[in-house]
């Protein structure tokens, strides 16, 4: 609290609160919100004097704390929040740590709040979840290793946008908190120029360095490419000098080993300071006696024996420093930085489409999944560690850390103790697996520093291969268990031991699986399993090897994997396997899993034996992102496992989040999914995502009841709620009027296109141009002026020509000598309705054309079997504002502007039912052979 009053020239009146009384009750409130808080009387100081190195200002209302975060300061105001004093206070030095405040939150109280007695505002405080406040962060940014401050007005980060603020419990103050700790620029920054000095660094091993000793390093975390294998040794060696150094400080038992910090193993050097590979292994050898298997195995393993003292020491030595450097940071465990490092280190990203989780992707979508997991007592250690989390395609962690986090919380928030539950989370509750060793070396590490103090022995985190023939994680599609790339065992206590881990995940185990698998698939320059340095000879193996595992599921009738849609599917079925009845499946997916036909098995699947689906889409148009350089449209999807079938009469449904942002920070992120909470589950209807307190509005969110199994979700992406809203009625044989707010059922009902028409050929079997591949019974050439063709074909679009419903063919068919048959049974299918399987609304003036006479579709339109009373029916809705609504809805619409659909997906198309032999039917046919 600064020396003046917050309110200008007041002071509290007679019988009134004063700001001090409520800040230091607050301060004790939210003390009890987390175990670290509790165990440290400095964690939480309030009302202190000489806090900050600032004569005019030196006691801030409130100072949050831990040896792991960087201190923020809560500076608070009755009435709105208090943003002037937060903004002082930036820059600022902390006594005894000469540490600059880099955040403060402003934090505004109910005003009514001074007329309270104690009694009072302790009843109000004691409900944590009913307490409201408002909130704001301010960040500044940090210039250099020396931490210098950034003042200037442009570069203060005001969260939500001044003069914004947002409305929370404690609890939200606490998660700010942790938050707030750690500048997202700052963490990018220092990942940069770490990755740099990393580069540089295995480029020096790779000069000094026998050759048959690189190949041993790259063999140990799985890796062809020599120079890669070179960074993620580099990167592992750093996390476990970080890890070391922390455990050096913290951990008692290892302090009563003589395990030694970094500057320490520096001064005690026999080589000037220069820190030379043995004395690492010795320092490593008495943190695997004790446990961290999962990390230093790996490190000290590929710190090869053979490694000269003069290139491995300078090596070491400069990899300690930068792990001192990152220490001094104090970024906390909310911060993901070995994913920000991770994409700068390998060079095989773009051929195996693994890119990393977005911090601000991973808060939201673990804090949506947490909330589904159903617990009796989460204040009961055991019971909190009985859940069951699996990533399969873990990456660096960052879909299990988050998770993590927010268990604990929940717990911490319960009052819980937390009394052996690190050690039963890392040993039993936590699976993540990935084909990457650095992947897996970072997510054991990123998850031991949660608890830094706490003994474990053995994890289930493991780099699985592809190697050989195999499919990575995917090989649980086909067994319970899996064993590590290297061989190299974490489960057993002794120092070294060559036996294979055998990490066991049984069928309906797990009770989240979260994760954002690999899009791989055989399309664009992809080839699924292409690793850095693989043999094609091994890929194609490994290939052949997923086909059969998706063969072996569909014929058990799992209808989720298809080859055209990708890896994730295949996880997404490895993720349906694993979980348990009530489990929660949370993933980043592409949006094509929501529109494609071959991701339908997929969409019935989740209908069918999921409830509460819930997909989060951002339809900007300024790249936002779900995944670092994916460049594409993904999506979030959460659902639970239904614990009983679903019954027959329950209409399956959708809500669809479409937001018009990314988070732009964890901040935001843990808001939005608070909004989300809040929303529930709606039977049906839409509406506009906006905080009012943020002062904004940041989406829409509509229900799609799904009409069909396996139907696509069309309103996953649609920016207008209104117009999402009146589609997804449409489809379902309704319609929705905006301005009535009102539904009205159609005298007509609704069906497919298949059910009143027959579905022409393709061009496959039709025929082909002259000059490309000979396919088919005809081959075709333009149709010449004055030619009266004797096999004509409406066969591409011409948006200059085809301008009214009524069209000339397009090219004259040849026929192809030997293929006679063929040709009749291509004769017997013409039509005078086509539909356009490719359309391109931006320029394209036809969805469905007639032609004067009888003739053959093509490679862009399509014939339809149809009798004569329908054809103008559908000829007419077709190219109406209501059939290209349907259009839009139900094709693919994976590039702007057009709709595509295949012709098996044609066949589902819903359509008026104008065969329909009712009154109803019969004026509509009529109706439309008079307009047309």
């Amino acid at each position: 609290m600064t020396t003046q009053s917050h309110f200008s020239g007041m002071e509290p009146a007679a019988g009134q609160m004063h700001e001090q009384t409520f800040n230091i009750a607050l301060a004790q409130a939210l003390r009890a919100r987390r175990q670290a808080w509790r165990d440290s009387d400095a964690a939480i100081l309030c009302e202190r004097s000489r806090v900050l190195w600032d004569a005019q200002a030196n006691r801030p209302d409130i100072l949050a704390q831990t040896p792991e975060i960087y201190p923020v300061v809560l500076e608070v105001e009755f009435g709105d929040p208090a943003f002037g004093d937060a903004r002082s206070r930036l820059g600022k030095r902390v006594h005894g740590t000469a540490l600059p405040v880099r955040s403060a939150i402003a934090i505004g109280a109910p005003a009514e709040i001074r007329s309270w007695s104690d009694r009072q505002l302790q009843e109000w405080l004691a409900d944590p979840y009913g307490v409201e406040l408002k909130y704001a962060i301010l960040s500044a940014n940090i210039r250099g290793d020396e931490g210098e401050v950034d003042l200037a007005d442009n570069a203060i980060h005001y969260w939500p946008r001044r003069p914004g603020f947002v409305t929370g419990n404690l609890e939200d103050l606490a998660a700010l908190c942790e938050y707030a700790a750690a500048p997202p620029q700052l963490v990018t920054d220092t990942a940069k120029s770490v990755a740099a000095q990393i580069n540089n660094l295995a480029e020096a091993l790779y000069r000094g360095l026998e050759p048959a000793a690189i190949q041993e390093i790259a063999k140990e975390l799985g890796q062809t490419d020599l120079r890669q294998g070179l960074r993620m040794a580099c990167c592992i060696w750093l996390t476990s000098l970080r890890l070391q150094n922390l455990l050096a400080e913290t951990s008692d038992e290892l302090k009563a080993q003589g395990l030694k910090t970094i500057s320490e193993m520096r001064f005690a050097s026999q080589a000037g300071e220069v820190i030379i590979p043995d004395d690492v292994r010795v320092e490593w050898g008495k943190i695997l006696a004790f446990n961290y298997k999962a990390v230093f195995n790996a490190a000290r393993n590929v710190l090869h024996l053979r490694m000269p003292d003069t290139v491995g020491g300078d090596v070491i030595t400069l990899l300690a420093r930068q792990a001192s450097r990152i220490t001094n940071l104090r970024l906390g465990n909310r911060v993901d930085f070995a994913g920000e490092l991770f994409p700068e280190l390998l060079s095989d990203r773009e051929e195996t489409a693994a890119h990393y989780t977005l911090p601000e992707t991973a808060e939201l979508l673990s804090q949506l999944a947490v909330a589904r997991l159903q617990l009796q007592d989460w204040q009961s250690p055991q019971e909190v560690a009985s859940l069951k989390i699996a990533d399969f395609a873990c990456g660096t962690g960052s879909l299990l850390r988050a998770p993590y986090r927010h268990i604990r919380s929940r717990h911490d928030a319960a009052g819980g103790t937390g009394e052996g539950l690190h050690k039963r989370m890392m040993e039993d509750s936590i699976t993540g697996l990935d084909i990457n060793a650095l992947a897996a070396h970072m997510t054991a590490a990123g998850l031991s520093v949660t608890e830094l103090a706490t003994e474990y022995h053995r994890t289930n985190i493991a780099a699985v291969s592809v190697l050989g023939g195999k499919a990575g994680s995917l090989e649980l599609l086909d067994s319970d268990q899996i064993t590590d790339i290297t061989g190299q065992t974490v489960s057993a206590a002794a120092d070294d031991c060559a036996l294979p881990t055998n990490i066991e995940v049984q069928n309906e185990s797990r009770d989240l699986v979260i994760q954002n698998p690999p899009y791989t698939r055989a399309k664009g320059g992809f080839q699924p399993f292409a690793i850095a340095g693989i043999s094609e000879k091994d890929r194609r193996r490994s290939e052949t090897r997923l086909k059969n595992l998706r063969d072996k599921l569909r014929r058990a009738g799992n209808e989720i994997p298809h080859g055209q849609a990708g890896m994730g599917a295949d996880f997404s079925a490895l993720a349906n396997l694993k979980l348990k009845p009530g489990g929660v499946f949370a993933s980043v997916l592409p949006l094509t899993a929501a529109h494609s036909e071959s991701w339908q098995g997929f969409r019935k699947t989740l209908e069918t034996e999921y409830r509460d689906l819930t997909a989060i889409a951002f339809v900007s148009n300024t790249g936002a992102m779900l995944s670092a350089e994916t460049h594409m449209n993904e999506m979030l999807l959460i659902a639970t496992k239904r614990m009983e079938p679903k019954p027959a009469s329950e209409q399956a449904r959708l809500l669809c989040i479409n937001l018009s942002a990314a988070p732009e920070s964890l901040s935001a992120a843990f808001w939005y999914a608070k909004m989300f909470n809040r929303l529930g589950q709606p039977e049906r209807g839409s509406d506009i995502i906006h905080d009012t307190d943020m002062g904004q509005g940041i989406g829409s969110w509509v229900v799609q009841n799904v009409t069909a199994a396996g139907f696509p979700w069309f309103t996953v992406g649609m920016q207008d709620h209104h117009l999402a809203r009146t589609a997804a009625e449409l489809m379902a044989g309704l319609f929705y009027s905006i301005q009535a707010m009102e539904t009205l059922e159609f005298s007509l009902g609704f069906t497919s296109l298949g059910e009143i028409t027959n579905i022409g050929p393709t061009h496959h079997l039709i025929g082909h141009i002259r000059g490309n591949e000979e396919i088919g019974a005809f081959t075709f050439d333009p149709i010449a002026e004055g030619q009266v063709p004797s096999y004509p074909a409406l066969w591409s679009v011409d948006s200059k020509d085809q301008q009214s419903i009524l069209t000339n063919p397009t090219h004259e068919g040849q026929p192809v000598d030997g293929r006679e048959d063929l040709q009749r049974q291509m004769l017997a299918q013409r039509s005078d309705l086509f539909i356009s399987r490719n359309l391109r609304m931006t320029s394209q003036a036809l969805a469905a054309a007639r032609t004067a006479d009888l003739a053959m579709g093509g490679s862009t339109w399509t014939a339809l079997l149809v009798d004569a009373g329908v054809k103008d029916a559908l000829a007419i809705w077709l190219n109406s504002t209501l059939g290209l609504l349907t259009r839009v809805c139900y094709g693919q619409t994976t590039q702007a502007g057009r709709s595509r659909m295949q012709i098996r997906a044609l066949a589902g198309f819903p359509v008026p039912d104008f065969a329909a032999a009712t009154p109803a039917g019969q004026q509509a046919r009529q109706l439309a052979q008079e307009r047309y």
